[in-house]
Order: C-alpha cells, then structure tokens, then sequence
C-alpha cells in the first residue's frame, strides 16, 4: 500500500509540473515575435502600439539619397523641375546653326512653361514680327536663330523672371536667283534651305552653259543698299580649281552672254 501511494504521488507531481510549463509567462517568446507584421521593412517607418511611426533602420537608405521622383510618389507631393539656364552659343560661320531669319519665315515661338506665349507668325517684309503678348513688333530678320531667341527673352523680362524662349522655324521663305542667257533652262533656281549656293551649282542646275556661252566672263547683277553691283567671274578659273566657287545670294540675276560677241 505504501509502494502505491508512493506512486500516485509521483504522478499528481508530474502532471501538475507539465501543468507549470505549459502557462506562458511575462517573457516567454512565442511564434508571434516572428510574424511579418513585427519585422521592420528596411527603408520604410512603421507604426508601432502608440501610434508614433518609427525611424528607418540605422543603415538603411539615407533620405537625401532618395530621388526625388521617387520622393514624391511616396509622400504624394509633386516636385518641381529646375529648368537650367541656356548658354549663349558662339555662331560658327558655315554651320547650320547660323543660319539668319528672314521676311517671309514662317517661325513658331513660345517661352517655356508659359502656353499663352506660343504664337505661329511670318516675319514682316520690313523683318519685324509681331508679338500679341508684348504688343511690340521686334526686327527678327537677319538674326540667328540664337540670337533672336536671346532678343526676344530680353522682351519678355518684362512679364517673366527669366523667360526661355524658343524659336523654330515652320517654313521657310524662298530664296532664289534668276539665270540668263545661253544656258540650258533659263529661269529661277532656288537656293535650299539652310544652305549656300554658289555660282558653278547654279549653273548646273540651270542646264549648264551651252557651247555658244562665254564661260570666261560670267555677270552676277545683285543690289547693295539699294544701289546696283555687277560682278564678273570666269567660269574656266572655277572649273580648273584656280580660284573658288563663288557664293550667291538671294535675288541674284546671273547672265551668261554670246561668246561670239
């Protein structure tokens, strides 16, 4: 009999220390700690039981080196570009980018970020252009486009802080010159956008000169302010490369005579 109770009380021990280690208590870690909702995100704040967000981790994505595109679309504010300043470019003869306006452009111009200033105008016979915003006309003609973009933004620093104005050109007006004489298609010959003509192509494009021509003594009549220039160039020098090509210009009336006068 005691062997027995000796027993049963061996027993009520162990059930009631089972009973012991199965309460948690005040400290115990449970698989609760490892829940996703308990693991800080890395670069990201999270609130805690108080309702105060934390700091990112220590060693986490600095805030300054975040774009700030990426910024906003996390925060929900948008973030304004810096437009850089323009640097006025030094015109290089023969580059294409010195090409001058003219009466009769058709030219587009706008100041960035400000939609109302866009207008679509031709340049005036008197080479001015007509701005409704400013209500001024401004000589354009025989200005780069370069040029003409920083004579405008002058005009509109009186509305704008710093105004970035651009220009393109929508058409062009045409250029030509006349051909004479004993060539093989008398006429008009136009000189292509944004480039140079020179007498030789001219004449090529006109048929060339016929075998009666005087190629030693080609006439080039063209105005200079106002007032009439006749240039005499012979055409055999260019051929043989002695001297270069002579270059047109617009309105130019080229003639080739009778060689047998």
């Amino acid at each position: 009999m005691p062997s027995v109770l000796k027993s049963l009380l061996s027993v009520l021990a162990a059930a009631a220390f089972l009973t012991a280690c199965a309460s948690p208590g005040p400290d115990s870690v449970t698989s609760a700690s490892f829940e996703p909702e308990n693991v800080l995100i890395l670069g990201k704040a999270v609130p805690d039981s108080s309702g105060v967000a934390l700091t990112p981790i220590a060693g986490s994505v600095a805030a300054d080196s975040v774009p700030a595109s990426l910024a906003s679309a996390q925060t929900g504010v948008t973030t304004d570009y810096a437009v850089a300043t323009p640097t006025t470019q030094v015109d290089v003869p023969g580059n294409q980018n010195s090409y001058r306006l003219r009466a009769r452009d058709f030219i587009r111009i706008l100041v960035i970020n400000e939609p109302d200033t866009q207008i679509e105008r031709r340049i005036n016979a008197d080479g001015t252009v007509d701005i409704p915003f400013l209500k001024k006309l401004v000589p354009v003609a025989g200005l780069t486009l370069t040029q003409a973009q920083v004579e405008l933004a002058d005009q509109f620093r009186l509305y704008f802080r710093k105004p970035q104005v651009t220009i393109s050109i929508v058409q062009y007006a045409e250029r030509r010159v006349y051909v004479s004489g004993y060539v093989g298609r008398p006429g008009p010959v136009s000189i292509p956008p944004e480039e140079t003509l020179t007498l030789g192509r001219a004449l090529s494009m006109a048929g060339g000169v016929l075998p009666r021509g005087n190629r030693s003594d080609v006439t080039i009549k063209r105005s200079r302010e106002g007032s009439p220039l006749v240039i005499s160039k012979d055409v055999r020098r260019i051929d043989d490369g002695d001297e270069p090509d002579f270059i047109l210009e617009d309105e130019d009336q080229i003639y080739v005579r009778d060689s047998r006068i």
